[in-house]
């Protein structure tokens, strides 16, 4: 469910209008996610060959936000869960930066996950990846840290899913360009309501990352 733009100067408008109308539904009225979750997963399946190259997830801007939100961390979490993580570039990014944590990748697209596995290749087990929906995914043991890169802010059900004293990080490789995009006040309005601490809010290179903390 990743989405990003294969250039540095970020997706073309057409992309970017659809990310964004989806995006804005879901975060506003997350009900609505069942009326896109078959197109968004049918779009990604169909894009999943090739989606390293297009969109360059392994380059230093791509991670960068999400890298910058780490540094920020008070903690070292020891179960993550990457919601909506493509072909794994945030959750190996956070597998290299948490050896001892176990790490969890979702995605709604077979076709990414299938991907994901492939290039994780992790003889440890560390980290795993699964076709689910979070809308509907339950995990009892909770997460100390969620990270969203590039997807919808899901707020009920990420705060659900947070272990007290856990961490939520929503990023964005080319911030307002980026296709899936929740302006920082709106990700601040919704964790706060629910809770959730904000510790920062900041721009990093050509994206921008919100981190919240679970008292």
């Amino acid at each position: 469910m990743t989405a990003a733009p294969g250039a540095r100067s970020g997706p073309g408008p057409l992309i970017r209008a659809l990310g964004r109308a989806v995006n804005s539904a879901v975060a506003s009225f997350p009900w609505s996610w069942r009326l896109f979750r078959r197109p968004v997963r049918r779009f990604f399946d169909s894009v999943a060959a090739g989606w390293d190259e297009r969109v360059r997830s392994g380059s230093p801007e791509y991670l960068m936000p999400l890298q910058a939100a780490l540094d920020r961390l008070q903690a070292r979490p020891a179960r993550i869960l990457d919601i909506g993580t493509g072909t794994g570039a945030a959750a190996l990014e956070l597998v290299d930066r948490y050896p001892d944590a176990e790490v969890m990748g979702i995605d709604v697209s077979s076709e990414m996950v299938a991907r994901a596995g492939v290039r994780a290749a992790d003889p440890s087990n560390r980290v795993r990846f699964l076709v689910a929906d979070i809308a509907s995914f339950e995990e009892e043991e909770g997460f100390d840290l969620i990270a969203m890169l590039n997807t919808p802010p899901f707020f009920d059900k990420v705060v659900a899913l947070l272990r007290p004293g856990g961490f939520v990080v929503n990023a964005s490789s080319y911030g307002a360009r980026t296709p899936f995009f929740t302006p920082p006040g709106l990700l601040e309005r919704g964790f706060e309501r629910r809770g959730l601490r904000t510790i920062a809010a900041e721009q990093v290179g050509l994206g921008a990352y919100y981190l919240a903390k679970r008292g």
